[in-house]
């Protein structure tokens, strides 16, 4: 009976998250962790599971960018909550990865990019948010002190897109290049131009940029 219990509640969770009921959701979380259900099932069954369909409503318009950062900020403050509950060799358990993430210099546009960081955290990635107007040396910098594995740059501004080349040409030239993934977005990117300056991932949006970082960071556990 307990299992089945269990099941409803995961149910009940992701309805919450698509409801954006931040209350509601923290509530369900105390609940499962009062049970002693691994903190990883309530993220698999309960949280992402929601967070999934909240994406495919804001892609189909069905959601505004507000109901996407309400249901995101419910699930984060949720996987923060699980994560704190864990002894501290287990933490990382629940991080998906480290990710540095900001516009280069010249670059002022940040919706897309916080966005991005909103439902990266959402999908248990630790974001380093540098902002806005950024010098490369800034992302490398804070890459590194952060231990990060994937720097993502957003470029609305075409005059500012030759910077994410400079990127990884000075990864190169500082033996950082295996070290850290590089992901590249915006308006101002193309796929044909990620490839050309050797960026590990590219997405046009913000949802295809999670996946991305998802697909990396499984690859780097193959490795």
């Amino acid at each position: 009976m307990r299992d089945i219990d269990v099941s409803q509640l995961f149910s009940k969770l992701s309805d919450e998250v698509v409801e954006y009921n931040h209350e509601a959701v923290i509530n369900l979380v105390k609940e499962l962790i009062e049970r002693r259900v691994d903190p990883l099932q309530i993220i698999d069954e309960g949280l992402l599971p929601g967070i999934e369909i909240v994406k495919d409503k804001f892609e189909k318009l069905e959601y505004f960018l507000a109901e996407l950062i309400f249901a995101s900020e419910a699930v984060k403050d949720s996987i923060n909550l699980l994560i704190s509950t864990l002894p501290e060799n287990e933490k990382n358990n629940l991080i998906n990865g480290k990710v540095v993430i900001g516009t280069p210099k010249g670059d002022i546009h940040d919706v897309g990019k916080n966005i991005f960081s909103t439902l990266l955290m959402a999908s248990g990635f630790v974001v380093y948010d540098i902002g806005i107007d950024n010098h490369i040396d800034n992302f490398i910098n804070k890459a590194k002190e952060v231990d990060a594995d994937i720097i993502a740059m957003s470029c609305l501004m075409t005059t500012s897109m030759i910077q994410s080349k400079e990127l990884l040409e000075d990864l190169v030239r500082l033996n950082l290049r295996d070290r850290f993934k590089v992901v590249l977005g915006g308006g101002a990117i193309q796929e044909a131009y990620a490839k050309t300056v050797g960026a590990d991932g590219y997405s046009v949006d913000a949802t295809g940029g999670v996946n991305i970082a998802k697909q990396l960071m499984e690859k780097n556990m193959r490795q």
